[in-house]
C-alpha cells in the first residue's frame, strides 16, 4: 500500500502566519502598556497618600508641619519642591526620624537635624529604595531625590500652614494638574483665592517631569509621566 507524503508549509503560508502574529502583537502591546501605566498611577497615588497620612500624623504629634522649606510662615500655605537640593532629604528625615541611608539623625547642637526636624526620632512612615530616583549606601542630602513610579523627581508637597482648611494662593508652582488647578478662573484651584479643601497635597505633573540617574537630571516627555495627586 502506497503511503501519502506529508506536505509542509509553503513560504507564503509561513509569511502569512508571521504577519498575523505581528498584527496581533501590535494590538496587544498598547493594551499591555496601558495596563502598566494605570498600575504605576495607582501605586504612585497610594504612596503619596501614605506620605500625606504621615505628614498629618507628624502635625498631630508636634503641632506643626515638617519644616522642609526655606522659611516656615504660618500666614500662608507652604509649597515645597522636593527636587530642590536637600528638601527631599528633610522630608524623609522629618517623617522617618532617620537619614535617607537609615543612619541616626545628628543630635548635637540646636541646629542639628533631630532638633529641627524630628526631635523624638519618631517614625511616621517608611521609605523604600524604590521611592528614590537613585539609591545607594552613600545617598546624601544632595542626591536623595524622591520619585513617583514613573521616575519623576519633580514632586510637589504643599501644607496648609495658615490653618484655614484649604490650600490656596500657591503662586510659586506654575505647572499644576487640571484636577487641582483653577482652570476656569473660579479660584477653586491651589493657585486660586478659594483654593482646594485640604491639609496636605502631594502631586507630580506630566507636563513638568524629570528623571535622575545618579548623575544627571533629564526632562521626561509627557508620555513617560503622569499627573499623580494625593489630597488629604
Amino acid at each position: 500500500m502506497k503511503s501519502e507524503s506529508r506536505r509542509g508549509f509553503t513560504l507564503i503560508e509561513l509569511l502569512t502566519v508571521i504577519a498575523i502574529i505581528g498584527i496581533l502583537a501590535g494590538m496587544l502591546f498598547p493594551a499591555i502598556n496601558a495596563v502598566r501605566r494605570k498600575s504605576k498611577i495607582a501605586t504612585s497615588q497610594s504612596t503619596f497618600s501614605q506620605w500625606c497620612t504621615a505628614v498629618n500624623r507628624y502635625k498631630s504629634v508636634y503641632g506643626f508641619y515638617p519644616n522642609i522649606g526655606t522659611k516656615y510662615d504660618t500666614s500662608v500655605d507652604s509649597a515645597n519642591k522636593l527636587e530642590a537640593v536637600g528638601v527631599a532629604s528633610k522630608f524623609v528625615k522629618s517623617l522617618t526620624g532617620k537619614n535617607p541611608n537609615g543612619s541616626a539623625l545628628s543630635s548635637t547642637g540646636p541646629t542639628a537635624d533631630r532638633q529641627l526636624l524630628n526631635r523624638n526620632a519618631e517614625e511616621f512612615c517608611a521609605f523604600s529604595k524604590d521611592d528614590y530616583a537613585y539609591y545607594s549606601s552613600a545617598i546624601s542630602d544632595s542626591t536623595a531625590y524622591l520619585v513617583d513610579k514613573f521616575g519623576n523627581i519633580n514632586v510637589r508637597v504643599i501644607f496648609d500652614t495658615d490653618s484655614t482648611g484649604s490650600i490656596k494662593n500657591i503662586k510659586t508652582i506654575t505647572v499644576i494638574p487640571d484636577d487641582i488647578s483653577s482652570k476656569s478662573g473660579t479660584g477653586s484651584g491651589i493657585e486660586g483665592t478659594t483654593g482646594v479643601p485640604a491639609r496636605v497635597i502631594i502631586f507630580t505633573a506630566a507636563a513638568d517631569a524629570a528623571s535622575y540617574d545618579g548623575t544627571t537630571i533629564t526632562p521626561l516627555t509627557a508620555d513617560d509621566a503622569a499627573d499623580i495627586i494625593a489630597v488629604q
